[in-house]
């Protein structure tokens, strides 16, 4: 990213003096907008959008689940992952810069996210037979920085809506070929689905699904002595939510997967800045305390943000056209 060394400094500055340039504090996140509608679209499972009102900022989530016979272990389901970025979304132009950034992000939350989304033993139909595979795509159709956290939060809206078709196993009789008498019912491999949403379920353990937080470590300048009296033996200050500019401005960034309890299930550490060449992305041990205080605390602040839409979109339930139509508000046009 293309950045003068004037709006480093400014940037820099604003962070250390815990007042950026868009008026929020440092622990501060972005009035985010999260609609999930609590009937998903026709041929999705679970879906979701997240946008920021006036800003370029935002991402659908989709969740399609299918019946597939197990490939790994029986006693568990399957939940893929896939990350789109359109062209226009990234801050490059080479398709395989974007390429490489969406296989990033997609292996980055595979591992933070994706086993802790539920409980997968619950995604068994018949065990050793068939279980359900949720794909979950996310589509980036704008963004400005703080990616990873914004894709986890579309997941997690995702999440709270996805509903499964009940699922029944089939019994089958056998009967003595030679005294004709019934022997009793075991179960067979067919399987009985209801196409009904009204029985639809929902997976268990999608309340506990985590978000991801991340922190960016912002280097104080050497001019800056009165910001050092405030963090004497720090040399960084904790930004988060960063946008694009001060994403380039950090030396180094650590996400955080985190649930509503305040489990920390996951831990990511990114490399240094691509544009301060002199600053250091090593971080001192005593201050790892420090920063997952802030990511928990900051956490707790989303998780109230996201209960609050969530509210809202049951309040909105009784009109679904409504709901599709703000769904899909400025992304497709509706016959």
């Amino acid at each position: 990213m293309s950045i003068s060394q004037a709006e480093i400094k400014f940037i820099r500055q604003a962070c250390a003096s815990n007042f950026r340039s868009d008026g929020r504090s440092n622990v501060t996140y972005r009035p985010y907008n999260l609609i999930s509608p609590t009937t998903s679209p026709i041929l999705s499972n679970g879906s979701s959008r997240l946008f920021l009102p006036a800003s370029n900022t935002d991402i659908l989530c989709s969740i399609k689940a299918e019946i597939v016979h197990p490939p790994f272990l029986k006693s568990e389901g399957v939940i893929d992952l896939n990350v789109d970025i359109l062209p226009y979304a990234s801050q490059s132009k080479d398709r395989k810069d974007i390429r490489a950034e969406e296989q990033e992000l997609t292996s980055t939350l595979s591992n933070l996210l994706l086993p802790h989304l539920l409980n997968r033993n619950k995604l068994v139909v018949l065990k050793g037979r068939y279980v359900w595979r949720l794909n979950i795509d996310v589509l980036v159709t704008h963004c400005d920085g703080n990616l990873m956290d914004a894709c986890s939060i579309a997941i997690y809206g995702a999440m709270q809506n996805l509903k499964l078709p009940s699922v029944v196993p089939v019994e089958k009789v056998d009967h003595a070929v030679t005294t004709g008498k019934q022997q009793g019912k075991k179960a067979s491999d067919e399987i009985m689905l209801d196409s009904d949403f009204a029985n639809s379920v929902t997976p268990e353990g999608v309340l506990d699904c985590p978000i991801v937080v991340t922190i960016c470590l912002m280097p104080l300048s050497a001019s800056q002595e009165n910001v050092r009296k405030v963090s004497k033996k720090n040399e960084s200050v904790m930004v988060v939510d960063c946008n694009r500019q001060e994403e380039a401005c950090s030396s180094s960034r650590i996400s955080f997967s985190i649930d509503r309890k305040g489990n920390i299930s996951g831990i990511h550490k990114y490399g240094s800045s691509s544009v301060l060449t002199n600053a250091s992305s090593n971080i001192k041990f005593d201050m790892l305390v420090q920063i997952q205080n802030v990511a928990l605390s900051c956490s707790r602040d989303l998780f109230q943000l996201l209960q609050k839409c969530q509210e809202k979109a049951v309040n909105d339930s009784g009109n679904t056209e409504d709901a599709y139509s703000n769904f899909f508000k400025g992304q497709f046009e509706l016959q």
